[in-house]
């Protein structure tokens, strides 16, 4: 729970709490990272470890006022994001003392704070195998065991005990479906509900249709755990798509302005379509977000082909653009761990491979 955070308040890590190389302090007045050996003096508070005890404390009320709630629910939602968005705040802490660019810059606090992150996951990992627990997964400040009723609590009891930090079991997954790269998975909560982090279908940079057909690939393979369901179901997308068949609102892109369009270097495809819209009397400035669909076009050049949805016509709209460049890639990045390929959901049939020889 809050990991890093928690490192810094219990071992009072801070600008103001460094003690430099070469300065005496009284033995037991300090605590020495293990590793890089910074050390820092027990007392008074360090202002982070003040800032990040009432970010903690705010977290934790914003936390208790969702309990009761429905999931889905504007109230849970809101109040969902505002305390991630604390979480955030609080778990940036320790890597902004480890940027050159920040005001508080000191290198050691950033330094201390991961060889104590490093030195408390491994030491939680150990316990969790002395006390028979399966560890499939561990990464930065998180641990994932096979779930075993009874056995999960104690062996929270014991890293509290030993450790000093605090444990808790923050989702339980029916089916979990890994990736090779780190925070990038997907699982089946024990309500029903998909819980997906790190996939294209929680990013704003993607039409929403690519977003709800990875979702629904997820769901068929955690659910139904069907690979071959959710290949069908993408074809008919395809299918559907091909034939014009999809709402173009489904289809439209959003991207921010997040500078002046003399400060682009290369013409994007949003920068493309803003100035559009501008041609055509539509006021834009830096922050704004701009809507756009994909074109039939001369120029294979996607700044060529990016329209403002509110000029464009459906009969107009690239339908293999999104095909190729939106639909099947975002299947893909769930499917190919399946031995599916692009050829087989753009084709619409099945390609044999080894592993059919093989199963």
């Amino acid at each position: 729970s809050a990991m890093y955070p928690h490192i810094m308040i219990k071992y009072n890590i801070g600008f103001d709490s460094y003690i430099p190389p070469g300065e005496e302090v009284a033995e037991g007045e300090f605590f020495e990272a293990p590793e890089v050996k910074h050390r820092f003096r027990k007392s008074p508070p360090s202002l982070y470890r003040k800032m990040l005890e009432r970010l903690l404390e705010a977290r934790a009320k914003i936390r208790e006022q969702m309990k009761g709630l429905d999931p889905s629910s504007p109230e849970y939602i809101i109040l969902d994001n505002r305390q991630q968005a604390v979480k955030v705040l609080a778990n940036a802490s320790y890597g902004y003392l480890g940027w050159v660019g920040a005001r508080f810059y000191m290198k050691p606090c950033a330094e201390a704070t991961a060889a104590y992150g490093r030195q408390t996951i491994m030491k939680a990992n150990k316990l969790a195998r002395d006390y028979g627990l399966d560890v499939i997964y561990s990464d930065t400040d998180s641990l994932f065991v096979k779930y075993v009723e009874g056995r999960v609590e104690e062996f929270i009891k014991k890293v509290e005990e030993e450790v000093g930090i605090e444990l808790k079991v923050d989702k339980v997954y029916e089916v979990l479906f890994f990736t090779e790269a780190a925070k990038k998975y997907a699982g089946l909560l024990s309500d029903g509900r998909i819980d997906v982090v790190g996939f294209e279908a929680v990013r704003g940079d993607w039409c929403s249709l690519a977003q709800e057909v990875q979702t629904r690939v997820l769901e068929l393979v955690l659910k139904e755990k069907s690979v071959q369901a959710a290949v069908r179901y993408v074809q008919e997308v395809v299918s559907k798509l091909r034939r014009g068949e999809v709402p173009m609102k489904e289809l439209i892109i959003w991207k921010t302005l997040t500078k002046s369009f003399e400060e682009y270097e290369v013409e994007a495809a949003h920068v493309a379509a803003a100035k559009r819209l501008m041609e055509a009397g539509y006021g834009l400035e830096v922050g704004d977000k701009v809507g756009f669909v994909i074109v039939k076009g001369p120029s294979d050049k996607l700044a060529d082909k990016a329209m403002p949805y509110i000029l464009a016509k459906p009969e107009d709209l690239d339908y293999e653009y999104y095909v190729a460049k939106q639909i099947v890639p975002s299947a893909l990045r769930v499917l190919k761990y399946f031995n599916i390929r692009e050829e087989e959901l753009m084709a619409g049939r099945r390609q044999m491979s080894l592993f059919d020889f093989t199963s």
